[in-house]
């Protein structure tokens, strides 16, 4: 059965915070076919500065809705305005009307990961009421909590949406697969094998690395006077983080990171002498550590197609050549070679989420979050009457396509 509906093309908007909480941004989609055989293509993306109050309101917050001692109403309420206004000015810069859009992926600041397996909930921030009364454009968010519903820890959540943003679907069994690093306040890598069409999932995989700039960040505010860079550094640093365990600790954990920290500082102290010292050597590290990874974790063949950076590291271009060249002979691009805006990726995500719920597509990965099923991921919030009329034809369509077992026989 085959209907317009099911061939129109579609757009979704993401809108995300970065994780150093600097930026809202916003991305819209271009999105022809349905599920995991659509094509994705950014076709305008946006930022808007976080204000320093709003922003500092963030980083000494967590804390305290993590512990229950601060109501993060206030804190909702100001990210969704900075959501609206970052969607607004999106929509209206490239021309494309909200009646167009067919919903609004939202994700604000997470805060409390190792919260979430003690009280099985999800701590975002961001209002979704506000965000869908303002744009009149249907709302869904909140996709860590199905999975955390189901027991899951959201780690890794991102991975398929990943995969769907970088590769395209191909008749070809040669394509290659790619390898994904996501340096920003947690150090993330992803193995996306190519797409095929009308194919299920391949074997996607996921490696979390523990904090990088949320310790980079926090060991700079320690660092002395300037004095050379040592290359013994590199070694010392990464005893000391295989004592600690540092790939489990969480970027967001203000007590592991602390502990970390002072382990660093007792067993590493020559690294907090210089900026330039501690800079050179974690970019170091951070290479050095990402290589054995990808060569002891992914798939060895087929070679890889591509590595591609994103998040902060993007931005490192000694970082950037030192990976390069422990890969030799496999490109590395970025998400600046790419022309994305910094969080681009990250509100692109948030929007193919939305249409993964739309086409009502399982959007986490038990293999990889723990949870014990696959979860349509997501709540939804109406916008107008004509765009949540328009949704629920979607809904509708995608429910179609969808055959028990009995009626396949």
């Amino acid at each position: 059965m085959s209907s317009f509906a099911e061939h129109a093309r579609r757009y979704f908007v993401g809108t995300a915070m970065t994780p150093c909480l600097r930026f809202m941004s916003a991305s819209i989609l271009k999105v022809d076919g349905r599920g995991l055989n659509a094509d994705f293509d950014i076709i305008h993306q946006l930022n808007v500065r976080t204000p320093p109050d709003v922003r500092t309101l963030l980083e000494q917050g967590g804390t305290g809705l993590v512990s229950g001692t601060q109501l993060p109403g206030m804190a909702s309420r100001l990210v969704a305005e900075l959501q609206v206004v970052n969607v607004e000015r999106l929509l209206n810069s490239c021309g494309i009307s909200a009646e167009k859009v067919t919903a609004i992926g939202q994700r604000g600041p997470a805060f409390g990961r190792e919260f979430w397996k003690q009280t099985g909930s999800a701590i975002v921030v961001g209002d979704p009421t506000i965000l869908a009364e303002s744009t009149g454009v249907t709302v869904i968010d909140h996709f860590e909590q199905r999975d955390i519903a189901k027991g899951g820890s959201a780690t890794g959540i991102d991975v398929l949406p990943m995969w769907l943003l970088l590769t395209r679907p191909v008749d070809s069994i040669s394509a290659r697969p790619l390898v994904v690093v996501r340096l920003d306040q947690a150090i993330e890598l992803f193995y996306l094998p190519a797409r095929r069409k009308n194919r299920p999932i391949p074997g996607v995989a996921y490696r979390r690395m523990g904090p990088g700039f949320a310790l980079l960040q926090r060991l700079q505010t320690m660092c002395g006077h300037q004095l050379p860079a040592g290359k013994s550094l590199v070694e010392s640093l990464r005893q000391t983080m295989l004592k600690a365990d540092a790939y489990d600790i969480a970027a967001d954990s203000e007590n592991q990171l602390s502990t970390l920290i002072e382990s660093i500082v007792d067993q590493v102290p020559e690294l907090i002498q210089s900026s330039t010292t501690l800079n050179q050597t974690l970019e170091n590290y951070w290479a050095g550590e990402i290589h054995h990874q990808i060569e002891d974790h992914f798939p060895p063949t087929p070679e890889f197609a591509e590595i591609v950076v994103l998040g902060r590291g993007a931005r490192r271009e000694m970082f950037v050549k030192q990976l390069a060249d422990k890969f030799a002979g496999i490109p590395v691009s970025t998400e600046v070679s790419r022309g994305w805006i910094s969080g681009a990726a990250g509100a692109s995500i948030a929007a193919i989420f939305a249409a993964l719920h739309i086409d009502q597509v399982s959007g986490n990965l038990p293999d990889l979050t723990g949870a014990t099923a696959a979860r349509i991921l997501g709540r939804i919030t109406p916008g107008s009457p004509g765009n949540w009329r328009g949704v629920l034809s979607q809904l509708e369509v995608a429910a179609r396509q969808t055959m028990t077992l009995r009626e396949a026989v």
